[in-house]
């Protein structure tokens, strides 16, 4: 099976990579930045604003599954610039749907969105709970959620919880970010009044791969069993990686410059087992 995943910039497409390759040797993947933990791989840089580059690329690795990861994600730069956001989430969504449309290989268009579509005002989210996004990088996913249902396309829908774990540069995602710091000797926040349900990066990209290579289709949330506030689950990090928690501070979203937006309880539960 031919699987191409995009956005291997991204933690999540990073390890979907990796788990994805091991299985399936002819897994080819995307990228926009290069970097040199991508040499000689099977990869190809694209930014997703041609569709003549990307139906060229589709119909070249001709993939039964492709993994759409490739997404802005920086909440506090969405706000900023909601126009890049647009561009990418939903724009280069729309646009890789399109080019997917025809291809005769494809079996299954896999859209990773995220559990910032919800509000947070409740948590325990399932796949029957109802959007209700409340800032800019919410908004874009569930608009590109809604794409790929109205595709036409075979589809699947996969809403991660916090993903924990490695990226390719070694600077991206919660766990890079708090032990960059850490080593550094640099304080860092997070908040007591905000609740995850985090998954390793590893058991993510097994999950995903697995129903990506099923034949059901629909939402799926993908996060783990227990949830942290991010304090704790920084403050848990720090240990599991032989560090010390002194400079792992508390602090609350009304803190924050970006305080309206912030979810109070973004924590995900699951009705499908795959």
């Amino acid at each position: 099976m031919k699987i191409l995943i995009t956005g291997l910039n991204g933690i999540i497409g990073w390890n979907l990579f990796k788990t994805a390759s091991k299985l399936l040797p002819q897994t080819a993947g995307t990228y926009r930045e290069a970097h040199p933990g991508l040499t000689n791989l099977n990869v190809t840089r694209l930014d997703a604003e041609s569709i003549e580059a990307l139906k060229a690329l589709l119909h070249t690795v001709e993939p039964e599954i492709i993994i759409h990861s490739w997404a802005m994600c920086d909440l506090d730069l969405c706000e900023q610039i909601p126009s890049m956001a647009e561009k990418i989430n939903v724009e280069g969504t729309r646009m890789l749907l399109e080019a997917a449309c025809g291809l005769a290989s494809l079996k299954r268009f896999v859209y990773v969105s995220t559990d910032h579509v919800f509000d947070g005002e409740t948590g325990d989210y399932t796949e029957e709970d109802l959007p209700c996004p409340k800032h800019v990088y919410g908004r874009t996913k569930y608009e590109a959620e809604k794409l790929v249902q109205a595709s036409g396309l075979p589809w699947q829908i996969l809403r991660p919880g916090l993903v924990i774990g490695d990226s390719l540069q070694g600077r991206k995602g919660p766990r890079d970010f708090l032990l960059t710091r850490i080593r550094a000797g640099k304080p860092t926040h997070y908040f007591t009044d905000e609740w995850r349900s985090p998954i390793p990066a590893p058991e993510m990209a097994q999950r995903v791969t697995a129903i990506a290579c099923s034949k059901e289709s629909g939402i799926f949330h993908v996060a783990g069993r227990e949830v942290f506030s991010r304090y704790e689950l920084a403050q848990k990090i720090a240990r599991d990686h032989g560090y010390t928690t002194e400079n792992v501070f508390p602090r609350l979203r009304s803190e924050d410059r970006w305080a309206a937006i912030r979810p109070k309880n973004l924590s995900l539960t699951t009705l499908r087992i795959i």
